[in-house]
């Protein structure tokens, strides 16, 4: 018998436990979404996740600690998944002005469509959970680059994301409440390049810009 020969059912059945290591933890993650955005960051327990995902308490904890552990992952999750989908939508635009513009225009518009996902990420508890860094690097370098070429005006990169991230969770909550009014997603963005320092005739050059959609379901909505 070959080497390939006798290490091939040990691949296999290390894959077949890793794909269903995979399944379980994303099983717990739809649970969270749903758990999360009906009741809060702050007031589930452990039991309910465990309800919802219809899974014993030992195998919770093969995957997470604590609700604050679970939370993060979550985030980091629907955070990268969306992200990833945007800037698939925007990856040929090199006007950080144009990418950003757009991305917020994608994200409000994943609002809509999305009650679940948005109820979750329109907590104001959220904000300070959301994970500034790798996930949001995307956003991060569009903001580098409009400041290093002078279109944007702000002290520091923690600032500007705080800036966006607070103003995209108080307009979610509009959305979701159905308290928004027609051209609302545009004073939005408008507002949020004006606190960039972005120059007004820059704003209205890229609002007026041919909008894409995203051409796939994010994760959470696929997952339904």
């Amino acid at each position: 018998m070959s080497q390939a020969q006798q290490t091939d059912p040990i691949n296999h059945r290390t894959l077949v436990g890793r794909q269903r290591r995979e399944r379980t933890r994303q099983k717990i993650l739809n649970a969270a979404l749903k758990v999360f955005a009906l009741k809060g960051p702050e007031a589930p327990v452990i039991e309910d996740f465990i309800a919802e995902a219809g899974i014993a308490r030992g195998t919770f904890y093969n995957y997470f600690r604590t609700t604050q552990d679970l939370l993060q992952a979550t985030l980091e999750w629907l955070s990268a998944d969306l992200i990833a989908l945007i800037e698939t939508e925007i990856g040929e635009l090199s006007d950080p002005v144009l990418r950003l513009t757009t991305g917020i225009r994608l994200w409000l518009g994943n609002a809509e469509v999305d009650p679940t996902w948005a109820a979750f990420f329109a907590r104001p508890e959220c904000l300070d959970q959301l994970p500034f860094g790798p996930v949001f690097e995307p956003v991060l370098q569009d903001l580098r680059n409009g400041r290093a070429a002078g279109l944007f005006h702000f002290p520091n990169e923690r600032v500007a994301f705080d800036l966006i991230g607070g103003t995209l969770i108080i307009a979610m909550r509009r959305h979701m409440g159905a308290r928004d009014y027609p051209g609302y997603a545009n004073d939005v963005i408008r507002i949020s390049l004006q606190g960039l320092g972005v120059a007004p005739s820059r704003i209205e050059a890229a609002l007026v810009h041919p909008q894409p959609t995203l051409r796939r379901k994010p994760k959470s909505l696929a997952a339904e």
